[in-house]
């Protein structure tokens, strides 16, 4: 990995080991945002369910909240983070699923899952505070990775209005991003855009869903 992208890694990711935050989040309240159905305002639930889980992956799962609603329906499931600590308590808390791998990645890629591995992807409220350049890593790897006729549904900033601040200083935490920026990333990796929806979350025009598949030629 290029030095440059691996700051941007770290410069986000040194504040995520041993977090209190991971706890907050298994909170039903937090967790209904993502999973309950029929809200037009957060649909997580409904792209989410787009997406073919034959052989997905969860990126940057922490302590594994959301692979937890699901996993009991997925015939194979990789959860992925750069943080060690987090894939020590995956490990643990799915120990006894033999349907879900645990992995450490470089914060960037998906390796080392091979090309045409997966045919879901998904990343709820942790891309949004990932720097600009760790995005776009990770998208143009997610055409590598998909097999023809993948998905991946992308939850992401689109708070544009304070370049170079540090994200911590930022409404939500939300690191740098624009959907269009997102968007064109996604084409010029090959993949197609089927949805991209914005929304609020502690700030207007902060946070955004992209649908994205690899087409099948």
């Amino acid at each position: 990995m290029q030095a440059g992208l691996a700051r941007s890694v770290e410069e986000v990711a040194r504040y995520w080991h041993a977090d209190p935050y991971y706890d907050r989040a298994e909170q039903p309240d937090w967790l209904n945002t993502f999973w309950v159905a029929g809200n037009p305002q957060r649909p997580f639930r409904r792209m989410f369910d787009a997406l073919n889980l034959r052989a997905a992956a969860e990126l940057a799962c922490g302590h594994g909240r959301h692979a937890a609603q699901i996993y009991r329906q997925v015939p194979a499931l990789v959860l992925i983070d750069v943080v060690a600590e987090n894939v020590a308590y995956c490990r643990e808390r799915f120990k006894d699923a033999d349907n879900v791998a645990v992995m450490q990645n470089d914060g960037a890629t998906f390796r080392p899952l091979p090309d045409g591995f997966l045919t879901a992807i998904y990343c709820f409220d942790a891309m949004v505070h990932f720097e600009y350049d760790v995005v776009l890593s990770y998208v143009a790897d997610t055409a590598r990775v998909l097999s023809p006729g993948g998905r991946a549904l992308y939850h992401h900033s689109i708070l544009d209005s304070f370049p170079g601040l540090d994200h911590r200083r930022t409404p939500g935490g939300r690191n740098f991003m624009s959907q269009h920026l997102f968007m064109h990333a996604a084409r010029r990796a090959g993949l197609s855009v089927l949805e991209s929806v914005t929304f609020d979350w502690d700030a207007p025009n902060t946070d955004c869903l992209t649908l994205l598949e690899k087409p099948t030629e």
